[in-house]
């Protein structure tokens, strides 16, 4: 395989370990190289440690199912769609992600060497947020009382993947009554009402 390929496969290949085992502890190197059919020191040759090939792995998966396609897009529309559409991804790929956050999400709070990605994760994905936020201040239409700093904190928080467990997994809600509801509760509290709509 080519140097980009074998990395991809590497990547890949911890993802779908750590989303069957539901954890990263115990997930390895060498378990990891072992997956992947490479030696673990082609691993270390693409990625300097276990941390740092976790949260490639987050940032591969992003680019691989669509999600960082479906944001660049999203800032291409004006502000508000574009916020409305960047929850829409986002809430659409939560269910997909969900067991491989969960184990880094996890490792976070243990303070095991997968939580370095966890914070990686979830810092891009304020940041995401806090990018369309501002798009949507520089026209007008962030809602009285918010900052760009406060409301991507407030959207960041509301969207969390703790929500869609707690009210998909533990509730029963279906997906799509948790992402309409988000969006528009979202939306609702962040955004002023456009020109000349009608309240």
């Amino acid at each position: 395989m080519a140097g980009m390929e074998t990395r991809s496969h590497i990547l890949e290949a911890a993802w779908t370990l750590i989303g069957e085992r539901g954890t990263t502890v115990g997930v390895t190197v060498a378990g990891i190289a072992a997956a992947a059919g490479v030696s673990r020191q082609l691993v270390y040759f693409h990625f300097e440690n276990r941390a740092g090939l976790l949260a490639a792995m987050a940032r591969h998966h992003d680019v691989e199912s669509g999600f960082t396609g479906r944001v660049a897009a999203a800032l291409e529309l004006p502000p508000a769609d574009g916020l409305e559409e960047m929850l829409r991804a986002w809430c659409c790929y939560v269910p997909e992600i969900l067991p491989v956050a969960r184990a880094l999400e996890a490792a976070e709070i243990t303070g095991e060497e997968g939580g370095a990605a966890w914070r990686d994760r979830m810092d891009s994905l304020r940041e995401v947020f806090r990018a369309a936020l501002k798009r949507v201040a520089n026209v007008g239409r962030l809602a009285e009382g918010w900052t760009v700093e406060t409301a991507a904190d407030w959207v960041w928080s509301r969207s969390h993947l703790e929500t869609w467990q707690h009210l998909v997994v533990e509730r029963g809600w279906s997906t799509r009554n948790y992402q309409e509801r988000t969006v528009r509760s979202i939306l609702a509290e962040v955004l002023k009402p456009a020109p000349g709509s009608v309240s």
